[in-house]
This record gives C-alpha cells, sequence and structure tokens, in this order.
C-alpha cells in the first residue's frame, strides 16, 4: 500500500473520528453580559474618625467595577445537556486574583477568569421523574432567606465564605452565587421536590475542616392562585483538626426546616409568607462568630433554637395601568440572643446561605441576623423604558445590645469590618431610603441609577466626633447578549 493511500486512510479516520464526536452537539448557544458598575459610599463606618477603620471602609469610597460573564449552554445526546459560565469581576485599576485568606484580596499583573458555573445535567435520570445536575450551579429555594448564594457578605469565614474578590466595602455587590453542587430533582407535577448537597469549603484535604451543606426543597403547586414550599437545609462543619490528629474532629450541625406559601387569588395582589426553625448546635469558636459573647471550651458546642419570619406583600394600582404602578411591603423577623449571653443556649438567627437586599448599605453594615426589618416601597413607569422605584426600610434590632454599657459590635459578623459602639438596652438601628432609576435603552442595553442614605438610629453611640450618615450612589450600564 503507497505512503500516499495510508495518508489519506489516516486522514479520512481522523476526520471520520472528529464527526463523530461533534455529531453529538445538537445545539450550542452562546451568551453573556457586561457590567460596568460606578460606585461612590460615604461614611460606611458612620463616623467622622476613619484612622482606625479598615483601610478600605475610609471616609469616601470611590470604584468602577467591570463584571463580565460569558455562558455557553450545549444540548447533547438527548435529555444531556452542559452549562458552562465564565466570570471576570475586577475594579477598574486594581487586577483581582483569587484571595490569599478568606476575609482579603490581592492585586497582581493579571487579570483572572474565573469558572463561575460549570455543570451537566441529565434528564429522566434512571427513570422519567429524575434530572441530575451535578457541577457548580446556582441554588436558590424559597425568598433567598436561607439558601441563595455561596458567598454573600452577611456570611462570615467561618461559615464558609471561600473569599472576597472584591475590595471589602464593595464585595455585597458581587455577581458570584454558584455552589458546587448535586441536584436531584424529582418532577411529579404539580409536586417538585429537589434534594441537594453542596460542599462549600474545603480549606485543606488533609484536615477534618469542610463545610458541607445538604438539604431538600419541596415546592407544590395547590392551584394557580397558591403555590407552597417546604424545605430543611443542613450546614455540618468539622471542627479543624488534622486527619492525623488523635483530637475528636467533632462536628457542629445546624439544620434549618421551613415553609414558604405565595397567594395570587386576590385581583392584582400578591401575598407571601416564609417562616424558618433553626436547630442543632454552634461550636464555642470566636474566630468562627466573633460578634457572639461565648464561654467554655473552645470548639466545644453549646444548643442553638432560632426562627425567622417574612411576610411580603404587592399591589398593582389598577385605575393607572398606563404607568404600571405598584405598592409593596415586607416584614421581616430575626431572632437574637439575650443581651451577653453565654449560656449554653444560643437564640440568634444564622443567616446560612441568604441571598436578599443586595445593593442596600444595611446589607453591607449589617449581618442578617437580631433584627426586625419594615420595607414599604413603590415603583412606576413614567414614560415608556423607564421605571422609577423608591425604597424605605426601618431596622430595629430583635434584643437589645448589652445592658452592662456600651459595647463596641462587629455587627456585620465578618473579620475585617468595622466595628461600632452600640448604647446599652436599645433597639433603633436606623432607617433607609433608596431612590432608583431604569432606562431601557435597546432590549439589550439598560442604564440604571440609584442613591440611598442609611440614617443611624438610637441604639449606636455618638462616636469620635460623630455619627455620620452613611450614603450613596450606585451607577450601572448592563449589555446582555
Amino acid at each position: 500500500m503507497s505512503k500516499r493511500l495510508i495518508l489519506i486512510l489516516a486522514l479520512a479516520f481522523v476526520v471520520g473520528i472528529a464527526f463523530t464526536a461533534y455529531a453529538e452537539v445538537q445545539n450550542v448557544k452562546v451568551s453573556g453580559d457586561l457590567t460596568v458598575t460606578g460606585v461612590a459610599r460615604n461614611d460606611l463606618t458612620l463616623t467622622k474618625d476613619v484612622a482606625s477603620t479598615p483601610a478600605d471602609f475610609g471616609k469616601k469610597i470611590r470604584a468602577i467595577l467591570s463584571q463580565v460573564r460569558v455562558r455557553v449552554d450545549a444540548d447533547l445526546t438527548d435529555n444531556v445537556a452542559t452549562t458552562v459560565r465564565l466570570l471576570n469581576e475586577r475594579t477598574w485599576g486594581e487586577e483581582m486574583d483569587e484571595p490569599t485568606t478568606p476575609d482579603s484580596y490581592k492585586t497582581t499583573s493579571n487579570s483572572d477568569i474565573d469558572v463561575d458555573l460549570a455543570y451537566a445535567t441529565m434528564k429522566e435520570f434512571l427513570y422519567s421523574p429524575l434530572s441530575l445536575t451535578v457541577g457548580r450551579q446556582e441554588l436558590r429555594f424559597g425568598s433567598g432567606l436561607v439558601v441563595g448564594a455561596r458567598t454573600t457578605n452577611a456570611i462570615a469565614a467561618g461559615h464558609g465564605k471561600t473569599g472576597r474578590y472584591l475590595p471589602n466595602s464593595l464585595d455585597d455587590l458581587s455577581l458570584r452565587k454558584a455552589f458546587d453542587a448535586i441536584r436531584a430533582t424529582l418532577d411529579y407535577n404539580p409536586l417538585v421536590v429537589d434534594l441537594i448537597y453542596s460542599k462549600i469549603s474545603e480549606s485543606n484535604i488533609a484536615a477534618f475542616d469542610d463545610v458541607n451543606l445538604y438539604g431538600a426543597n419541596a415546592n407544590y403547586a395547590v392551584n394557580k392562585n397558591l403555590v407552597t414550599e417546604g424545605y430543611i437545609f443542613q450546614r455540618a462543619r468539622d471542627r479543624g483538626v488534622a486527619v492525623t490528629s488523635t483530637a475528636a474532629a467533632k462536628k457542629e450541625k445546624l439544620t434549618t426546616v421551613g415553609a414558604k406559601a405565595n397567594y395570587t387569588g386576590l385581583k392584582d395582589t400578591s401575598l407571601g409568607l416564609e417562616g424558618a426553625y433553626q436547630f442543632g448546635d454552634h461550636l464555642r469558636n470566636t474566630t468562627l462568630y466573633p460578634n457572639e459573647s461565648i464561654s467554655g471550651t473552645t470548639n466545644s458546642t453549646r444548643k442553638v433554637t432560632a426562627y425567622a419570619l417574612q411576610a411580603t406583600g404587592s399591589y398593582k394600582v389598577p385605575t393607572m395601568t398606563k404607568y404600571a404602578p405598584m405598592l409593596g411591603g415586607s416584614y421581616t423577623y430575626l431572632s437574637g440572643d439575650k443581651a451577653a449571653s453565654t449560656n449554653d443556649h444560643f437564640r440568634g438567627w444564622d443567616s446560612m446561605f441568604e441571598d436578599q437586599n443586595s445593593g442596600t448599605i444595611f446589607n453591607k453594615i449589617f449581618a442578617l441576623t437580631n433584627m426586625q426589618i419594615v420595607n414599604l416601597n413603590a415603583s412606576a413607569k413614567p414614560i415608556e423604558d423607564v421605571t422609577l422605584t423608591a425604597n424605605y426600610y426601618n431596622l430595629r434590632s430583635a434584643q437589645p445590645f448589652a445592658t452592662e454599657g456600651s459595647l463596641t459590635k462587629t455587627l456585620s459578623n465578618i473579620s475585617g469590618d468595622p466595628t461600632y459602639t452600640m448604647k446599652a438596652g436599645k433597639k433603633g438601628l436606623g432607617n433607609e431610603i433608596d431612590l432608583g432609576i431604569t432606562y431601557d435603552y435597546t432590549e439589550d442595553v439598560q442604564f440604571g441609577l440609584t442613591g440611598g442614605a442609611f440614617i443611624p438610629g438610637g441604639a449606636f453611640e455618638k462616636q469620635n466626633a460623630g455619627k455620620e450618615t452613611a450614603k450613596q450612589v450606585i451607577g450601572s450600564m448592563k449589555v446582555t447578549f
């Protein structure tokens, strides 16, 4: 056989293999978005004196964020699909790399492109009602009160937060939410059940220091006007000792059970109610829980019982449909522990992996715990493609602060954030007003501008020559393709 014929057959074989491999791809879709955001924030520490605060919580914060996502969805053989989304998220003038510690970020000379989503979905896996999704994916259940984002500013490093990819004063604006997870979905229409497992943190594969999330969520459409949900989630954290250690690797297990209902049976009205109860234990560890008064042997556990309640409502004004006006409100209660509690029973709500109130000032200052939040909101479209929004928030603590005197408090429960001096026995945390406007330039381009102010309440001590109002202005341009 001549060399030419051998070469032709070899090329035919390679081409045949290639076509066989790629013939399995039935459809490929490329999409994504680019968001450029300008942020101006003043007085996040609520004080005139910035000398003793973290550097990036200074008197004035000025930054431009660039957030770019590119997503590829591919349908393979019947009932098999894959999704990959890449993300670059940074401030202009600083090239971000992976943080060296959970509560810091570093600058380098490159722009990292990170894997934001990477999962495969197999429909009718083993039998028709079952779908299996494996890989880095977004998980959100209920209203995001318990599970919505793996990395959120309300989660301390010890709770499984793996790091800040933006400066400390801006990380609440991050788009990173995905979990490394396995999700099994059973679709028995009108009942849909999700079973999940997620690896939240794996600091060292040679140590018992993992943080894992287990859970189940059931969504049931009772009728066209009433949709209900029930869930149970458990966050399990190892004690954090080496595999070779003789110390007992005692786990911390915190379980949250809850239910949510949404009713739309009243004309132009939507009503929602969600309640959740937590039980299990906390480790006595001031690194994991810097915001708590903890006594006893480090890494021993104490009993936890806590609860949360959230009611929401919205109303479309029917007499002015041209302007699409909408009025809404909500009330959120998150239990707190009694002042200076050092006993074996802790009653403070753990925000776990919540995803609510992004972009508000109070969400940057506070963790969602020991708090009552009243929200009143309104929106309207005065002209086509323009939407106006207004939000008012009143915040009070569920339990007052220490009765024995003023207490320096790391309210956000994140190591590295500023501390605030609180008055004894007071509950008034403050009020926030946010006004916004969005303009849909085209179907693909949207401009937005919001301005807000947080006025600290009576629970804050007047400190360092002043008690300042925190302010922010955020302007954005988003292009979707």
